[in-house]
This record gives C-alpha cells, structure tokens and sequence, in this order.
C-alpha cells in the first residue's frame, strides 16, 4: 500500500494566485466588519487625504503588532523605527493606490509571504476578497466580481505579457496566447483592472503583439464580471483534455485552484478517464454518468497524466489531500442509488492510481496550496516534477479592512507540511526546465518535456 498523504492543519484554509504577479494565499477565516465597495463604474481613484492615510497607516500598523506572527522579525528588522520613518511618505499619498505602494515598499522589509497592501485597481484585490468572502459565514457574503475578459499579465521590461488564460473565457476563445504583449484596449492603454471596468457586458478590441516587431493585432472579445472562485472552477474543468502520443492516452488538467468542497481534480478527471466514466463522486454519492440521449459515456483509461500546478491560486487543505487521493487512487468505499421502489448498494469502480505515471508542472509563480500540493505529490512519489523552483510562500494569512477601500493581507501564521517549513525555500523539481514568456506564442517546453516523459515511459 502506498503511503498515504498526512493530514494537512486545519488552518490551510485558502489560497491563490495574481494576474501581474502570481499570488498564493493561505487565508485563515476571521471576522470582517464590512464587504469592500464595488466600484465597477469610477474611472479614477477617489483623493485621499493627509487625515486618511494617517488612519490607514495607524491601523496597519496595529494590526501588524497585534497579528503578525514572527514577533522576532519585527525585532530584527527593526520595524517600529522602519514605520515611523515612512509614516509620512505614506500620508503624503494622493490616491489609495499610491498609499498602497508606499505601504508596501515598508512590508517588503519583513520579507515575508501574504503580507501585503491590495488597492481595488489590482486583480489580486479581487482575489483575495473572494477567498474570504467564502471561507467562513462570519466573512464578506458578497460576491467580490472582477472585471476582465480571462487573461492575466505580468510586466516584461516595462511591457505587459500575458501569464495565463483561463481556458474556455472569451480570451480564450479570442485567442489570446501566454506570451502575447498586451498594447491597448479600446485604443487606451492598458490597465489590468481600469481598461475593463466600464465595459462589463460589452466587446473590446485588444491590441496585441505576438513577436517582437511584428505589427499589432486587434483581437475583440466579451468583458465579463467574473467571480474568482466560479471563473477558476469552471476554466479547471474546461482544461482536461487527452493528448495522444506513441499510442498512449496522456490526460492534461491545469488545476486553477484548490477550494470548496467539490474535488474540481476528480471531476475534470472523469471527464477523460475511462476508468472513471459510469460514476461521478458527487457530495460523497456516485452516480452513473449518461449522455444528453441517455447512452452511457465511454472511454478508454487514461495511460498517464499531468498536472498543470504552475501559478497557483489558492485553495484549501482538504482539497489539497483529496486532489493527491484523486491521483494516488480512491481509499473505497461504496454508493448507494435509491429510487421508490428499490435501494442498491454496491462498490463504486477502483480507477487505477497514476502514481509512477504522472507528471507535476510547477513554477517560480506555484504558491501556498499550491507549494503544498507539490511537495505532497513529492512525498508520496507520484511522479517527476518538471519546471522551475516554487516561489517558498508558506505561511497563513488574514486579512483586514483599510481605509481608502484598501486590504491588508498579513501573515499571521507559521505553516509546516510534515515538520517542513517551506515559507523562503520552495520546493525544488526534479527536472528544471524553465518556460519562456515574453513572445513565446505559447510554447511550453515545460509541458512538451512532460509529454514526451509520458509517451517514452
């Protein structure tokens, strides 16, 4: 029997990941007074004055001496004398983002993951407020909706690349690639958050660039006021697809991100595995899976599998196990099917475990949950992993409301996986393959090099 993954703490509550900058978050619940405004419909900030943005560093401040958990890094750093310093540069800010960045240059000086200021400009605002908004009823009950059309960007020599797409969003079907130069939207230039917010339910025209001198492209699509949490889900399940290659079945997910109670893993994997097709778990029942004729679906077992872990999200601790369950092979059980006249129970179908043929996909930008259900895979021995180091941002984290609409995300907990700390070292792949960005048309020689593992092994 293989070893089966330990429970991971309870407090691994969410996490995830950023357009600009790739964000793993590690959300510890805790109450909020109050939801953030939806400012869906300003085209600029609104003035902060000097009085505000002494409130707002006061209370970051406070918070920080009365949550933050590593008190001797405080110390170390000197942080008290660091915060009277900058107390004025900070209230000398005209805008919350300004305030925002000024904060951060200070934060920056704990060098610690999940501590950081977010203004409503940022995607990450988005995300993080979306985490909580859902982990517990004693948090924001609002849905925190974004504006975008699926793309995520990242600055390259002072230019914007796109990271990632959420498969099955209008970039998507548009054709945005990873790597693409994003130039304007609508003819303005481009801002992640402000070129998208008063065209929620209309058509854009985005300007790209796919090589370096290449003229510029327009491609139009939808902007849509996505929720995080459902955007994630429904792109995780849009990705499962089976690649064909010297004979073999060869499954792909890229698993967006790692919460609520549903397994997205298992059930984008029953999507493409035939050992799975017939039952779906579904709030722990199975269930027989039929198509829109009412015909059995079919398919063949899938030979292996790779998972697509790079730039991770979030999520929360019992996802994370279940996902390595999902990998590593059910533990069993059985399912019951009950109509009026009968009830049967029988076992559900063993899937066959993918330890020994799968393939993980991390990167510098595979985060919190994201790290953890990395080093789970490593320490069950599931597979290779293929990539570049992960970013080491391991710690818990809650969050607290600012003045100016603005987030504190503080870091308010040690985390260990197995008595190991991963908060500034990652973990490390088994083969370092690193993935091109800026004009790369969407090459993956990470993917490819696991493709082609898969097909020879």
């Amino acid at each position: 029997m293989p070893k089966r993954h330990r429970r991971l703490p309870l407090f691994l509550s969410a996490l995830l990941i950023s357009a600009a900058a790739p964000l793993g978050i590690i959300a510890v619940a805790q109450r909020a007074t109050q939801p953030p405004e939806q400012k869906t419909r300003e085209t600029q900030e609104a003035p902060l004055n000097e009085s505000d943005a002494r409130r707002l560093t006061d209370v970051v401040l406070t918070t920080i001496g009365k949550r933050f958990f590593d008190t001797e890094k405080l110390v170390q750093v000197n942080f008290n004398t660091l915060a009277a310093e900058a107390a004025d540069d900070v209230a000398a800010s005209k805008t919350p983002s300004e305030a925002a960045a000024r904060l951060n240059a200070l934060l920056a000086k704990l060098q610690t993951s999940h501590t950081q200021v977010f203004a409503p400009d940022e995607p990450e605002y988005y995300f993080v407020a979306d985490v909580f908004s859902a982990s517990s009823p004693d948090t924001w009950a609002a849905p925190n909706l974004m504006p975008g059309t699926g793309f995520f960007t990242a600055k390259f020599d002072g230019r914007d690349h796109v990271t990632g797409v959420l498969q099955g969003s209008p970039a998507h079907a548009a054709g945005i690639l990873v790597g693409d130069e994003i130039i304007a939207v609508d003819g303005a230039p481009y801002h992640p958050i402000r070129s998208f917010r008063h065209r929620i339910g209309s058509n854009v025209a985005i300007s790209i660039r796919r090589q370096h001198d290449a003229p510029a492209q327009t491609l139009t699509m939808r902007v849509l006021a996505m929720q995080p949490s459902s955007a994630f889900n429904a792109a995780t399940q849009a990705s499962a697809r089976v690649i064909g290659r010297n004979g073999k079945r060869i499954g792909y997910i890229k698993v967006w991100h790692m919460r609520g109670e549903k397994n997205d893993l298992e059930r984008a994997l029953s999507s493409i595995d035939g050992s799975r097709q017939g039952f779906r778990r579904s709030d722990g029942t199975y269930s027989h899976t039929v198509r829109p004729d009412g015909s059995r679906a079919s398919l063949p077992p899938l030979d292996a599998l790779i998972i697509d872990n790079r730039g991770k999200i979030g999520g929360t601790a019992g996802v994370a196990e279940a996902f390595l369950e999902t990998i590593a092979g059910p533990r069993g059980g059985y399912f019951e099917a009950t109509n009026r006249e009968q009830s049967n129970r029988a076992r559900p179908p063993s899937p066959r475990s993918f330890k020994g043929r799968s393939v993980m996909l991390i990167d510098h930008n595979t985060r919190s949950a994201g790290e953890v259900f990395a080093q789970g895979f490593k320490n069950e021995n599931l597979g290779p992993v293929f990539g570049t180091r992960t970013a080491g941002a391991v710690t818990a984290g809650g969050i607290e409301q600012l003045p100016g609409g603005l987030l504190l995300y503080l870091a308010v907990a040690r985390v260990t996986i197995d008595g190991k700390n991963l908060e500034g070292t990652g973990v490390s792949p088994d083969r370092e393959i690193t993935r091109p960005i800026p004009y790369s048309a969407g090459a993956d020689p990470v993917l490819d090099a696991a493709i082609e593992h898969l097909a020879r092994d």
